[in-house]
């Protein structure tokens, strides 16, 4: 029943892209809602961006958008749109591409139903008459960062990608929580605020911790790290990270960096000098890295 929801949905979403063009014209410069739905029926809304001077019938490359935060919660069903709107993407992706900013459902950072959220939003995607299917890219920030990374990796999510950027991304859980919940002499972190405790990680609650604590907790962890997978990994990414990132330690990318060079994958490195306080936010700020993107893109997309 559930799969025939799934399918229904997704016929629908087909139909009228195809037979009511008119409402996705650029000129209001509105974000198109886009339903669709997971296994177990839980409903997902990305938002579609065409890019300017929009042709009816033809075929661009895409960008999948990931925004960072958790997935769901509340605000969710606009967290994707409202990450469509931010300056940069306008500036630099909303102009040239087809962007489809992804939704994604989470029980836990890494976990399967944000993997078959990413799984799902891909494909939503392809099948859109706008889409060229051989020129998707994912790219996102932060915890979007890591499901970019995990659309190039992951065994359980199509191959659908031509090339990934992750910005300010996790690569890593297990080290990521460990250093989010360091504690201080003052109980606090060296950022100046206390996170919620460990009880509150929904990692933690489903997979146990330490993350070392024994083999069966040591392959919980394993399985959500980018590193574990890189064997699968088959198109060129783009890894961007502030140096002194304070939310997401530039430890995560760099980790990555050594794994990338050892196993002789393609892929180039951006390592921005930043203060602590906006390091992680190099997404809005970082002339640099733009102008990387930007230029990495067009390498792989328009190939």
């Amino acid at each position: 029943m559930q799969r025939r929801v799934s399918a229904i949905l997704m016929m629908s979403l087909i139909l009228f892209l195809i037979f009511a063009p008119h409402a996705y014209s650029r000129s209001s410069g509105a974000a198109i809602p886009v339903p669709y739905a997971l296994a177990d029926g839980t409903r997902l809304t990305s938002f579609l961006s065409l890019p300017a001077g929009y042709q009816e019938g033809k075929k661009y490359p895409g960008i999948l958008l990931i925004h960072g935060g958790r997935g769901d919660g509340k605000g969710a069903l606009e967290r994707a749109d409202v990450f469509l709107q931010t300056g940069p993407v306008k500036e630099h992706l909303r102009p040239n591409y087809v962007v489809f900013s992804a939704a994604y459902h989470t029980d836990y950072f890494g976990g399967p139903q944000e993997i078959e959220s990413m799984a799902a939003a891909l494909k939503a995607m392809a099948s859109l008459p706008q889409v060229d299917q051989g020129r998707i890219a994912a790219l996102g920030v932060s915890h979007g960062g890591y499901l970019a990374l995990m659309c190039a990796v992951h065994p359980q999510i199509p191959k659908m990608i031509k090339t990934a950027v992750s910005i300010s991304g996790v690569v890593d859980v297990a080290a990521f929580l460990l250093y989010r919940y360091r504690p201080t002499l003052k109980g606090m972190t060296d950022t100046g605020y206390q996170p919620p405790g460990l009880a509150a990680s929904p990692a933690v609650r489903a997979l146990g911790w330490p993350p070392d604590k024994d083999a069966r907790t040591r392959e919980n962890y394993g399985r959500l790290s980018v590193i574990s997978y890189l064997g699968n990994l088959q198109v060129p990414i783009l890894v961007a990270h502030g140096a002194k990132d304070n939310i997401v330690p530039v430890s995560q990318a760099r980790s990555l960096k050594e794994a990338l060079e050892e196993q002789k994958k393609t892929f180039e490195y951006l390592e921005v000098p930043t203060g602590k306080s906006g390091g992680h936010f190099i997404f809005l700020s970082s002339k640099e890295m733009w102008e990387r993107i930007d230029l990495f893109l067009k390498k792989y997309l328009y190939l």
